[in-house]
């Protein structure tokens, strides 16, 4: 059996000014040429900010002569009439109020009928055992009266 011997320290050299001159220089060239790599890599694969232009479709030219009919007519369009605005009433406006006073609305008093309006009516004629259509007739105002005098506990007992 033979045995070996390992170095136990690597052997270093001195280090003079010109080869720690030539080593920064090397490595600064280095770092040079891989940003200009990168540099090229990016503007080569779309990098570029500028949008490309496709130039405009050419469409081919209709020939009348063919006998061709569209199978649908077109019909120009009129601009519709200006919407007036609805104007407030009071007694939108009392009925806003107390369906609020009974918490089944919840919006601006405006005294113009709106969504919330209606969502509130047909919750009243929920409660009241009503058909649920969400306007007011007869019986939906004897139960909004009913409500406001007697309250609206359809839980209590």
């Amino acid at each position: 059996m033979s045995t070996q011997t390992l170095p136990t320290s690597t052997p270093t050299t001195p280090v003079d000014g010109k080869t720690r001159t030539r080593r920064i220089v090397a490595f600064s060239a280095a770092g040079l040429a891989v940003a200009g790599i990168v540099t090229g890599l990016v503007i080569g694969f779309g990098g570029s900010t500028a949008p490309a232009v496709d130039p405009a479709p050419q469409l081919a030219p209709i020939s009348h002569s063919t006998g061709y009919v569209p199978s649908h007519s077109v019909t120009p369009v009129t601009p519709a009439e200006p919407v007036t605005p609805v104007a407030p009433s009071a007694a939108i406006e009392t009925l806003q109020k107390e369906l609020g006073q009974l918490n089944y609305y919840e919006g601006p008093v405006t005294g113009v009928m709106n969504t919330q309006t209606t969502q509130a009516i047909t919750y009243l004629q929920r409660d009241a055992n009503l058909p649920r259509t969400g306007t007011m007739n007869a019986a939906t105002q004897a139960a909004l009266t009913n409500f406001l005098a007697n309250g609206n506990n359809h839980m209590g007992g």
